[in-house]
């Protein structure tokens, strides 16, 4: 008897874009080619090719943050990202115009590489992701490459993270091991600790220490908020001396401006399960995740003489005869895209 066909599993990579940009950008600094700055441009194709090459990818996204990104939530927290130089009113852009430049050219690569893309105005890469990971299709397994630990309560059994700094691929199974606890803590975790990168500020005088010394459920299992304050409130009533600490997160004391409402507003501007998205931007994506490329237009030519033209060309292994072997990891995936449209 023959068996039924098993449903073939979608593999699909999620890039941060300005994330892996930046990493690539700084990690480059002395790669130039006549003169110009092409190191953030060679990375970060570089970085997706072996990342491609290491995995098996059958469509790639790249989410890009926007002039005004995290608009969203700086009228909900008027610090947010206020230690970045961020301005929500007049727009932002990145103060190295080589990096700009460099983010502008390596959108040109990526379409002749039948890669989507997609950027708002206001609405941050992060919630592109998280929105893209609340709408996975069946049989769809998903890898996303980063390097903002924000993106830790997205892993799942499907959702996996790739920290580029870490060099490795976080999943449910490992990740105890490089973060000291339960995956489904992740978000639990942020909101008590706020988040420094972006000016976010949890409980007055608590680390993740602090957490795991006194709630050591938080590393083998999921914990609730309120669970946490059940077991603080018994801890401190069979002590002599209450502990300041603990006292800060029953009462969810912070030097931020969430005051009160802290647990409320960080959950809120933290929560990627529940995307600060706009409905504009929701079409935008619900049209680039259905959306075939036309392959009209686009071709190897097109990419030889761009990096011809940028020096990187120069850069790859074996130069014009490496060319093709380069481009290889993307070739599958160009492959696929053309099946499509021409299905659709």
């Amino acid at each position: 008897m023959r068996r039924p066909p098993r449903n073939k599993v979608t593999n699909t990579l999620l890039v941060d874009g300005d994330a892996i940009l930046k990493t690539s950008y700084y990690g480059a600094k002395n790669m130039y080619y006549n003169g110009t700055h092409i190191g953030g441009l060679y990375q970060f194709v570089t970085t997706l090719r072996k990342v491609i090459n290491e995995n098996i990818v059958d469509k790639v996204y790249v989410f890009w943050d926007g002039e005004f990104s995290g608009k969203l939530r700086y009228k909900k927290l008027p610090e947010y990202k206020a230690n970045r130089g961020k301005d929500y009113e007049n727009g932002s852009v990145p103060q190295d115009v080589d990096l700009l430049l460099q983010k502008e050219r390596v959108k040109l690569y990526l379409e002749e590489l039948f890669i989507r893309q997609y950027q708002d105005p206001v609405v941050e890469s992060d919630d592109c992701i998280g929105y893209y990971c609340q709408n996975i299709k069946p049989n769809e397994k998903v890898v996303i490459i980063t390097n903002d630990r924000d993106m830790c309560q997205l892993i799942n059994e499907n959702v996996s993270v790739f920290f580029q700094d870490k060099k490795t691929r976080i999943t449910p199974d490992n990740f105890n091991k490089f973060f000291g606890f339960h995956h489904e803590n992740a978000l639990l975790m942020k909101i008590l600790q706020g988040d420094t990168s972006d000016n976010i500020k949890g409980v007055k005088g608590v680390k993740a220490k602090t957490i795991i010394k006194h709630i050591p459920e938080v590393v083998t299992q999921k914990v609730t908020l309120e669970e946490i304050f059940v077991k603080l409130e018994d801890i401190q009533s069979q002590r002599k001396k209450r502990l300041v600490a603990l006292d800060n997160i029953i009462n969810g004391v912070t030097s931020g401006s969430q005051g009160k409402r802290l647990y409320e507003i960080n959950r809120e501007i933290m929560d990627l399960s529940s995307p600060m998205i706009t409905e504009g931007c929701k079409d935008g994506l619900d049209h680039l995740f259905d959306a075939h490329i036309d392959p009209d237009g686009r071709t190897n030519k097109n990419l030889l003489h761009m990096m011809s033209e940028d020096g990187i060309i120069e850069a790859i292994p074996g130069g014009y005869d490496g060319y093709l072997n380069y481009l290889m990891p993307f070739q599958n995936i160009i492959k696929k895209e053309k099946k499509l449209y021409l299905k659709s």
